[in-house]
């Protein structure tokens, strides 16, 4: 004796094979996907520049606003934030930076922590 296909013998009998995915998959009804992706950790040199960059930013923060500090303050917020998030600046914003820094002279003498700043920036930007 048969007994009728109702779909849930075939659904049963479903299988799947997956390989060589990169990223998140979903299979089946009413999955969830969700994905998690750490930056890889910065390396001695971003880990350096971190520092100053904190450092040199606590010193900034003591001086009288104007276009030029808050300019500079913004550039390094943004490299902080992208070693933070992605294990190490880019060469574009290391770049930008760079020319801050060196439009910034006064600052950077100013402040203890200035020559390290301009240092670890040189180091990695190749100057």
């Amino acid at each position: 004796m048969t007994t009728p296909d109702d779909g849930n013998t075939q659904r049963n009998q479903r299988s799947v094979h997956i390989s060589g995915v990169t990223g998140s998959v979903s299979v089946g009804d009413h999955n969830k996907v969700s994905s998690v992706y750490h930056a890889a950790a910065p390396d001695d040199a971003h880990l350096q520049l971190l520092d100053a960059i904190v450092e040199f930013r606590a010193g900034l923060a003591q001086l009288v606003r104007n276009d030029q500090t808050r300019a500079l303050d913004a550039e390094l917020a943004g490299t902080e934030d992208e070693i933070r998030a992605e294990g190490q600046a880019t060469p574009g914003r290391l770049a930008r930076l760079g020319e801050l820094l060196t439009g910034a002279t006064a600052l950077t003498g100013l402040l203890a922590s200035g020559e390290t700043l301009v240092q670890r920036v040189r180091d990695l930007i190749g100057m």
